[in-house]
This record gives C-alpha cells, sequence and structure tokens, in this order.
C-alpha cells in the first residue's frame, strides 16, 4: 500500500467546469508535492457549411484550417495547465487524446497514476464514452470525483469515511491513505453495523479505527442508525452535518445483480456527487 500521491491524472479542458477542476487537482498536486498529468480530448470543430462545397486543393486546405485550430486549442490548454502548475508549486505534463476513443483505450492513459481528478456532472475533456463507473470498472484507478458547485473550497481537510467491513471499502481506505494521513480530521462512519456483524467482530468499526490511528490518522469513530433511510441519504447527511469536504467510500460493495435491481450507495452517490467524492474499487 502506498502512502504517497506520487502521479495525479486529471481531465479538463478549456470549459468553466474543466478549469475548476484542474485548478482543484493542481492544488491537491502541490500540497502533495505530486507530478500532475493534464489529459484532455481534443474534438475537431464542424466544418463551416460551405466547406461541404469544397473541391480538389479546397479539401486540403479546409483539412488544414481544422488541424491548425485544434493544435492552436490544444496550445491554450497546454498553457492553461502550465499556469496553474506554477500557481501551486507543482510539476506536471500534458496529453492531448482523442475525443472519439473507446473507454478501454481511454483507461490507459491514466492507469499509471495514484489518483483520477474528474468534473461533475459532466467529465471535462473526456473522450465520449467516458463514464465514472466504466473508469472504475476498467482501470481500477482510484477517482476522485470534483462537482462543479464547490467552489473555492477546500478538499481532503475533513473527511468521512464510510465503512461496512467489504473489500472494496478496505481498498477504499487503502488508496485514499495519503490523504487521509495528511487531513485534519477524519471521521470513520459505520451504519447498521450489526447488520454485518459478521465482518466487524464484537466491536465494530475498533480495529479500523486503531489501524488508521497507527499511520497517525486523526480519527474518529461514530456507529450510527439508519432508521430506514438510504445508506447513502445517512452518509451525505453525516457528511454535511460534519462540514466534510470529502468522502470516500468503496464502490460497488453490494452483489452486482442486487446493484443493478434496486440500485444503490454508490449509484445514488455517483449520481448525485453532492460533496467531493474518493471511489475506489
Amino acid at each position: 500500500m502506498t502512502t504517497l500521491l506520487k502521479d495525479i491524472a486529471v481531465l479538463f479542458d478549456a470549459s468553466e467546469p474543466g478549469q475548476h477542476v484542474l485548478e482543484i487537482a493542481s492544488r491537491l498536486a502541490g500540497s502533495h508535492k505530486s507530478h500532475l498529468i493534464g489529459i484532455t480530448a481534443l474534438t475537431q470543430e464542424p466544418a463551416p457549411i460551405q466547406a461541404g462545397f469544397a473541391k480538389g486543393s479546397a479539401i486540403h486546405e479546409v483539412i488544414v484550417r481544422q488541424q491548425s485550430a485544434m493544435a492552436a486549442h490544444a496550445v491554450q490548454l497546454g498553457q492553461s495547465l502550465t499556469r496553474a502548475l506554477h500557481r501551486h508549486d507543482a510539476s506536471g505534463e500534458f496529453r492531448v487524446i482523442s475525443h472519439a476513443e473507446s473507454s478501454s483505450e481511454s483507461s490507459l492513459h491514466a492507469l499509471y497514476c495514484d489518483l483520477l481528478v474528474v468534473s461533475h456532472p459532466d467529465i471535462a475533456g473526456s473522450p465520449l464514452s467516458w463514464s465514472a463507473p466504466q473508469i472504475l470498472r476498467q482501470s481500477g484507478v482510484p477517482i476522485l470525483i470534483i462537482p462543479f458547485g464547490w467552489r473555492d473550497r477546500p478538499v481532503g481537510k475533513r473527511v468521512l469515511v464510510a465503512w461496512n467491513g467489504s473489500r472494496q471499502s478496505r481498498r477504499a481506505i487503502a488508496d485514499a491513505m495519503p490523504m487521509l494521513m495528511s487531513a485534519k480530521e477524519v471521521t470513520l462512519l459505520l451504519i447498521d453495523p450489526e447488520r454485518t456483524a459478521e465482518l466487524h467482530g464484537d466491536a465494530p468499526g475498533t480495529d479500523m479505527a486503531a489501524y488508521l490511528a497507527r499511520h497517525h490518522v486523526k480519527v474518529e469513530l461514530k456507529r450510527v442508525i439508519s432508521g430506514g433511510l438510504p445508506v447513502a441519504e445517512v452518509i451525505v447527511s453525516h457528511a454535511k452535518a460534519s462540514q466534510c469536504d470529502m468522502v470516500v467510500f468503496g464502490a460497488y460493495s453490494r452483489p452486482k445483480l442486487s446493484e443493478s435491481l434496486f440500485g444503490g450507495v454508490t449509484k445514488t452517490l455517483l449520481t448525485e456527487v453532492p460533496i467531493p467524492l474518493f471511489v475506489s474499487q
């Protein structure tokens, strides 16, 4: 298990959400002394109507103009990445991928990093086929999802960890450990632990809290009863009440058939993204 975020990747573009997520990822890279990989998917702008009547050498001219426009756009995005890196004293690099790439091809660009940062509700700078669930399932890279409304607010200072004793939840904690160690406060939240007593033991959450404490995480253990409310609603309610700026959870810890038929915590959180989410699978 790593205790450092050496490489962080971010999907971004020139849009307001794209620049917003770039700023947050750059700030995160600076605070963790990480290398930031800025990734954008360039799409070819539609040609003007008159281009459809081009013939002979004019067709070549249309193609050259479109390629020049795309190159200029890429230069502008590279410059915005450079400025963001400079503001937060971080190193980085710029990668351009095709807007039409399949998710399996595109995931290769993010595989060699410790964390991928994306925007919500739309993933700025992503290829056509990308979605958060696909990224999780195909790349195995943990994702930090930033809602567009999260303006000029910290990320990862006051963290809520949703712990249910599952393998996915355990993996999420391991992946998020660098951020948990640097957080000011971490709440380890257990919801209805008696329902899965076989995963928790006699004192639910105590062993995981002790494990986190040994890693110098400032952790507080909370056990709560859902009272029949959806688990996702309970997680968000406690996160907001504690003024948390990030929730860590393991995706799809219920059987896939159950998730697809009845929905679940993962589906609800990934759809709504009320606060920044650190998701692993």
